[in-house]
């Protein structure tokens, strides 16, 4: 009897023992960065350190299995998983940014294979983490943002001059000080310090594009179990939403909490009586496909696919046309007010209208392209001034 207690000790022991060092070497395990050679693939990188090639991809933020020479991979052996959270999500695209450490500094290009510029490696992070945005300059990026007093992993730091406000220069934030820059002091991408002296002459302002207070969908969820996890009633999501049925898709953004995420529409005056409604529903498809021709976001839109769609399920009547059908059919407007479309024409020699979007006020509109998907422009950035014709008044279409 007193050797089986003894043997339990020592085996409780051992145990102890076992979990305090061990647990060190996850530790020291999670932080291993592995340098992509050629040939290698996340399933060979994936089995040389014994995880998923899953884990491997979820830690990195890697939107495919492709990978590119030089690239840093963290290896995280402890990896356990977790409801899908946007701080989560914000580390993945730090991780991503952050992998591409060592590449080279090029003026104007956005790809791992010629190279980043500051804005250009912002763009390349967060589209290729489903982030939908437009390929813009920094002072873009800085309009488009939401600004945050809380910054976090993934949101983007900004550093401006303190007298004009003008922007320097941008990067990814990893936290701590740290983000990740393709520009000044260095001609490579690197993971850099605010307290640095060069960025301390300047003020660092921080912009999100993870928000707080949305909720991904994911594969077979539904509105009671995302309701559960939140502790909002099923209704008050549909109704922040504009759901029409219960039904879900996967990828939807489900705003959770009542100030508007995007809150260009606020204090807009509404087209007409669903537009706002109409604009809440629009926000849920965010980053869904484009798809010439196409009108089902599970297939993928196109421009007047994605019109149809929002509009037909806000139980709006509207035919199925092409953006210069609907441009034909609504009278021009100077000004036009939350809900109305807005119309830009090709700038080959055939002038047609190629194009079309719906108004969402302070000079912003949702619409969906071939590289980016659903997703929020501006109209005053330089590629739109240059196409825009007009703004259609969609309450004549009611009547």
């Amino acid at each position: 009897m007193g050797k089986r207690i003894l043997g339990s000790m020592l085996l409780l022991l051992l145990g102890m023992v076992s979990f305090t060092f061990l647990s060190g070497l996850k530790v020291e395990a999670a932080d291993r960065v592995h340098t992509v050679s050629s040939q290698e693939t996340v399933e060979s990188i994936a089995a040389t350190y014994d995880i998923s090639a899953e884990q491997l991809m979820k830690t990195n933020g890697l939107p495919d299995g492709k990978l590119y020479r030089g690239q840093k991979l963290i290896i995280q052996t402890d990896y356990t998983p977790s409801i899908y959270q946007w701080t989560e999500r914000g580390k993945q695209i730090g991780n991503y940014a952050k992998s591409f450490t060592g590449f080279k500094k090029t003026a104007g290009e956005e790809t791992p294979k010629k190279g980043f510029d500051s804005s250009g490696l912002i763009y390349w992070v967060l589209s290729r983490q489903n982030v939908p945005t437009d390929r813009m300059s920094v002072e873009g990026y800085y309009k488009e943002g939401m600004d945050t007093d809380t910054p976090k992993a993934g949101d983007v730091i900004f550093f401006l001059e303190k007298e004009s406000s003008k922007v320097v220069t941008a990067g990814i934030y990893l936290g701590g000080n740290q983000f990740v820059n393709s520009g000044y002091g260095a001609e490579t991408v690197q993971v850099r310090s605010t307290t640095e002296k060069y960025f301390e002459q300047y003020q660092a302002a921080y912009k999100t594009y993870t928000p707080k207070g949305e909720h991904v969908v994911q594969n077979n969820e539904t509105l009671k179990s995302i309701s559960d996890i939140y502790g909002i009633s099923v209704e008050t999501i549909k109704m922040r939403n504009a759901l029409p049925t219960d039904s879900l898709m996967q990828g939807q953004y489900l705003q959770i909490y009542s100030s508007p995420l995007y809150p260009f529409y606020a204090n807009q005056e509404a087209s007409y009586d669903k537009a706002y409604d109409v604009i809440k529903y629009a926000y849920t498809l965010r980053g869904f496909t484009y798809v010439f021709g196409e009108y089902d976001p599970m297939i993928g839109m196109d421009c007047s696919g994605f019109i149809y769609w929002v509009m037909k399920e806000q139980g709006i009547s509207i035919k199925r046309g092409s953006a210069a059908d609907y441009y034909s059919l609504l009278p021009k407007l100077r000004d036009p007010k939350a809900g109305d479309l807005v119309f830009f024409r090709d700038t080959d020699l055939s002038q047609e209208i190629a194009h079309v979007g719906i108004y969402l006020g302070d000079g912003r509109f949702i619409h969906t392209t071939k590289n980016t998907g659903v997703h929020i422009s501006d109209l005053t950035s330089s590629y739109f001034t240059q196409k825009f014709e007009s703004f259609g008044q969609v309450q004549s279409n009611m009547d």
